[in-house]
């Protein structure tokens, strides 16, 4: 059965991406901490979500 794909509020998004832009923070880190993919939250970043 194929998995249903998740979506992210804008909030949310805004929010992970404030987070990765703390000084001494890792993307990895941050994405490890919200259960994320860390290629994901690259993506935010370039996107600008």
């Amino acid at each position: 059965m194929p998995q249903e794909r998740r979506s992210y509020s804008k909030i949310f998004k805004a929010q992970i991406i404030a987070e990765c832009a703390q000084p001494d923070t890792s993307i990895a880190n941050v994405a490890l901490t919200h259960n994320l993919n860390a290629n994901l939250v690259h993506k935010w970043i370039r996107v600008g979500t």
